[in-house]
């Protein structure tokens, strides 16, 4: 039984590593390279420390808020969601349907207005354990010509807490 432990402990130690640093040319998930990139998502602060509160002890966070964007054109939301890198490749973690996502980031009926933005204020990352990683938001929506088009933006959390 203590080997088992061992092993899922190191096992998982090593996807954590993994999780750390993709690289640049990571290709993305077909759903998404297929799609012109159309769509603005934007983190703030990116790359994001960790911080503690003093009100939830034993816990990690990682506060940032994200934002969509469509500078030109009206946006049908179709589904947004969320990958993360380990193993060198983007690996599926969440799919928003059209109406939970547009409630996240407060967009009324599902329809982003051309030069609004819309922010998800609390999109926090949080954990007892204080590691790094890699996320990849993404949207996909549709135009009003009926053209799908997609959105993305990746968030590095880093393994640090903020200094004083």
């Amino acid at each position: 039984m203590k080997k088992l432990i061992l092993f899922t402990i190191g096992l998982f130690s090593c996807l954590i590593l993994a999780a750390q640093t993709p690289e640049e040319t990571a290709p993305l998930p077909a759903q998404l390279a297929e799609l012109q990139q159309a769509i603005q998502v934007q983190h703030f602060p990116s790359p994001v420390l960790a911080s503690t509160d003093a009100d939830q002890p034993g816990l990690y966070f990682w506060k940032h808020n994200t934002t969509i964007f469509s500078p030109t054109s009206d946006v049908m939301i179709i589904e947004g969601g969320a990958y993360i890198y380990y193993n060198d490749q983007w690996n599926h973690r969440i799919t928003y349907s059209k109406k939970d996502f547009a409630k996240l980031f407060g967009v009324s009926k599902g329809k982003m207005k051309a030069g609004e933005p819309y922010t998800f204020v609390e999109n926090w990352r949080k954990d007892s354990r204080l590691y790094g990683g890699w996320a990849m938001w993404y949207l996909i929506g549709e135009l009003p010509s009926g053209e799908r088009v997609c959105g993305i933006g990746k968030l590095d959390t880093v393994g640090e807490l903020y200094t004083k």
